[in-house]
C-alpha cells in the first residue's frame, strides 16, 4: 500500500507541474547523481525564459572544470491532443571530472529574467571509488535515467527499438499553380500532418528556389496556424510551417528540392515492470493513465515540387511593358498645372494590386525639354497575406520649369500581363496641360541630375551672378595673425586645464578623511530619515540604535576616528578643540546621555522618541554650524 501511495502522490505531483511548466520562470540544475572518480560528466543549468547575467555557483566541491559554462537554447512547438504549445528553455552547461571520492554539495548559480534574479537548486553528487559494484550502480554514463512516470532527463534520444508509422506524422509541400507564366506568383505552402505528440521542430535543410525570387509569407507571424483534418478515416492534426510567395524568373521546367525538417515524437511506452503481476502496474499500463513517454527523433522530408514556366505570350505586348505580370490598378495626380519658373511640381502615378509588386519598374515620363527633372522617389507598401504578395507602389517625379510658357506632359503609360484572363493591359494617364508664368531667378533649364548639359534660354547669356558681393581686401588671410595664434593655443590650454582639475578630483577623492568629513552630516540625516520610519512604526529598539549610530556615527566621519576609540570623554575633547561653543558640546553630549536613558526608561514611549529625534537633529546642526 505504501509503494502504490508513492506512485499516486507522485503522478499527481509529475502532473501538476507539467500544468505549471511555461507560466512562471523556473531555473534548475541537473547532474549525475553518482559518479566514478575520473569520469567526465555534465552539469546542466535550465531557465525556462531568456537570462541575462548568468553567474556560476561559487565552489564546485573540487571537481575539476573541463569546459563551462557552455550556453545554448532551444525553443519547440508540441501537438498534444490536438493543441499547440510553445516552450523556450536557455541552458548553461559544464563539462567536469570527478578527481576523489566521496560527497560532494554544489551551491546554486543565478541568472537574472526580466529585471529578477533567481537561483537554482543545489547539487549533491556522491563520487565512488572505481569498482565493479559501483560500475554496475552508475550505468552506462551520458544515458539519461527514467523515472517512474516515463519522464526522461536529458535530450532526445533515438530508439532502435521503436517503429514510427510513415503515415503518422509526415511534411507536405503543396502549390496553387505548376504551369504559371514568366513573372506570375504563386504560394507554395509546407504543412505538418501528426495523429501523435511532436515537437522540437527543426529545419536542417531548406528547399532551394532556383530560378524563382521568394518572398516569406509567414515572416511577421509568431504562432503557427494549425487545425484538424479528417484523411482516410484518420484525425491529424495540420499546421502550416512555412509559406511562401514564388515568382519564375525563367521559363522551362524548374525544380524545388524538397524540404528536411527534424522532430522529437512522443511514443508511450510500456512501465519496464508491466509484467510483474503486480495489478497497480497493470493500472498504470492502462493507455488512459499511462504517462511513460519516449522522445524519438525523426527526420520528415518533404515532396519536391516541379514546375513548367510558360513564356509570355509574343503576341499583343505592348511596347510599354517592362515585366509587370498581375492584377494592377492604375491611377495618376499632379499637384499643380499653374506655376512660376523655379517652382517645383510633382507628378504622381501610384500602382496597386497583387503579383510582382516589387519588381515593377517606373513608367517612363518623358517632361519638357525646359524642365529640370530628378529621378522619381519610390514608396512601397507591401501585404503579406496567405493568399500571396500584394500592395502598392507609388512614384512621386519631381519637375521644375526654368523658363515661363505653355507646355504638355504626354501620356504617361503602365503596362502589364494579367494571368487571370491572359491578356496584356494598357492603362495611360491623360494629358496635362501646364502654364508657366515668369518668376525670378535665371533662366538656365537643367535636364539632368549630375547638371551637366546646359541649355541657355534666349540671345544672351544669363548665368552671370547678380546682386551684392561681400568683397574682402587682397591678401587679407586669418593665417599668421594674433587670432590664428590664439585659435591654435586654445585646444592646449583647454586640455592643461582639464588635466588639473583632474588630478585635484583624484586627489580629493583618494584623501578619504576628507571625504569622511565631508559627507558626514549627509549620512547622519540618512540614518535619521531610518530613524523617522522606525517611530511611525513603533519600533523603539530599532529606532533609538539609528539615533546613537547617527549620533557616534557623525562623530567618527567628522574626526576620522575608529568606532573603538569613541567615547563621552573623546567627544567632548575633540569638540573643545575644534573651539565648539560649550552650550553645543553640553546639548551634544547630553543628547548622548537620554538616548542611552531612554532605552530603558519607563513611561510614554513615543512622546520620548519624538523628543530624542527633535534633541538629535538640533544637536547634529549646532555641531556642523560649529565645525565648518
Amino acid at each position: 500500500m505504501k509503494k502504490r501511495g508513492f506512485y499516486i502522490i507522485f503522478l499527481l505531483l509529475f502532473v501538476s507541474q507539467g500544468a505549471w511548466a511555461g507560466k512562471e520562470v523556473t531555473f534548475t540544475a541537473r547532474a549525475r547523481q553518482q559518479v566514478l572518480v575520473g569520469q567526465q560528466f555534465q552539469i546542466l543549468f535550465e531557465v525556462n525564459a531568456n537570462g541575462r547575467n548568468f553567474t556560476p555557483p561559487a565552489d564546485f566541491g573540487g571537481l575539476e572544470i573541463l569546459s563551462g559554462p557552455n550556453t545554448s537554447s532551444s525553443s519547440s512547438i508540441q501537438f498534444i491532443n490536438g493543441k499547440m504549445s510553445q516552450s523556450y528553455t536557455m541552458t548553461y552547461s559544464y563539462i567536469v571530472m570527478a578527481t576523489r571520492p566521496g560527497a560532494i554539495t554544489i551551491g546554486p548559480a543565478t541568472v537574472k529574467v526580466r529585471g529578477k534574479r533567481y537561483a537554482s537548486s543545489t547539487l549533491k553528487i556522491n563520487v565512488l571509488k572505481v569498482s565493479t559494484s559501483a560500475k554496475s550502480q552508475t550505468g552506462n554514463p551520458g544515458v539519461p535515467s527514467q523515472n517512474r512516470a516515463g519522464a526522461v532527463s536529458g535530450k532526445t534520444q533515438t530508439t532502435p527499438n521503436v517503429k514510427i508509422n510513415s503515415k503518422d506524422v509526415y511534411i507536405k509541400a503543396t502549390v496553387n499553380n505548376t504551369r504559371p507564366y514568366l513573372g506570375q506568383q504563386v504560394v507554395v505552402t509546407y504543412r505538418i500532418y501528426t495523429r501523435i505528440p511532436v515537437s522540437n521542430l527543426s529545419i536542417n535543410k531548406v528547399a532551394s528556389f532556383k530560378g524563382f525570387w521568394s518572398k516569406d509569407l509567414l515572416a511577421d507571424n509568431s504562432t503557427l496556424q494549425q487545425h484538424n483534418e479528417i484523411i482516410n478515416g484518420q484525425k491529424y492534426v495540420v499546421a502550416v510551417i512555412r509559406k511562401l510567395a514564388l515568382i519564375p524568373q525563367q521559363t522551362g521546367k524548374l525544380v524545388i528540392d524538397p524540404m528536411q525538417l527534424d522532430c522529437a515524437v512522443q511514443i508511450r511506452v510500456k512501465n519496464p515492470s508491466g509484467n510483474s503481476g503486480d495489478p497497480f502496474d497493470s493500472f498504470f499500463n492502462d493507455p488512459f493513465f499511462n504517462q511513460n513517454v519516449r522522445n524519438v527523433k525523426k527526420t520528415l522530408v518533404s515532396n519536391a515540387l516541379r514546375f513548367k514556366v510558360k513564356p509570355l505570350p509574343a503576341k499583343g505586348k505592348p511596347v510599354c511593358f517592362s515585366g509587370a505580370v498581375g492584377d494592377y490598378t492604375f491611377k495618376s495626380n499632379i499637384d499643380k498645372t499653374d506655376l512660376t519658373t523655379n517652382d517645383a511640381l510633382t507628378l504622381s502615378i501610384t500602382v496597386s494590386g497583387s503579383g510582382n509588386i516589387e519588381l515593377v519598374s517606373a513608367p517612363a515620363v518623358k517632361f519638357p525639354s525646359d524642365f529640370e527633372t530628378y529621378d522619381p522617389k519610390i514608396t512601397t507598401k507591401i501585404n503579406n497575406t496567405g493568399s500571396g504578395v500584394s500592395g502598392t507602389k507609388k512614384f512621386d517625379y519631381l519637375a521644375i520649369p526654368r523658363t515661363p510658357g505653355d507646355f504638355i506632359i504626354n501620356p504617361v503609360k503602365f503596362c502589364f500581363f494579367n494571368p487571370k484572363d491572359r491578356q496584356y493591359h494598357v492603362y495611360q494617364s491623360k494629358t496635362f496641360h501646364i502654364h508657366v508664368k515668369k518668376g525670378k531667378g535665371t533662366g538656365v533649364t537643367y535636364t539632368t541630375t549630375d547638371q551637366q548639359g546646359i541649355h541657355i534660354i534666349g540671345r544672351d547669356i544669363r548665368h552671370i551672378k547678380e546682386g551684392p558681393f561681400d568683397l574682402h581686401p587682397a591678401n587679407d588671410f586669418l593665417f599668421g595673425t594674433t587670432l590664428y595664434y590664439v585659435l591654435l593655443a586654445l585646444p592646449v590650454v583647454l586640455l592643461l586645464l582639464v588635466l588639473l582639475l583632474w588630478n585635484v578630483l583624484k586627489k580629493r577623492k583618494a584623501n578619504v578623511s576628507l571625504t569622511k568629513n565631508r559627507k558626514a552630516q549627509k549620512i547622519a540625516r540618512s540614518r535619521l530619515t531610518k530613524a523617522q520610519k522606525m517611530k511611525k512604526q513603533g519600533n523603539d529598539k530599532a529606532f533609538y540604535d539609528e539615533i546613537a549610530q547617527a549620533l557616534w556615527g557623525y562623530i567618527s566621519d567628522k574626526f576620522d576616528l575608529q568606532k573603538s576609540e569613541l567615547s563621552m570623554e573623546t567627544v567632548r575633547e575633540m569638540l573643545e578643540q575644534k573651539q565648539v561653543a560649550g552650550e553645543t558640546i553640553k546639548a551634544f553630549t547630553d543628547t548622548m546621555n537620554s538616548i542611552e536613558y531612554a532605552r530603558f526608561a519607563p513611561g510614554d514611549t513615543k512622546g520620548k522618541m519624538e523628543n530624542i529625534y527633535s534633541e538629535t537633529l538640533h544637536a547634529i546642526m549646532q555641531a556642523e554650524k560649529s565645525l565648518k
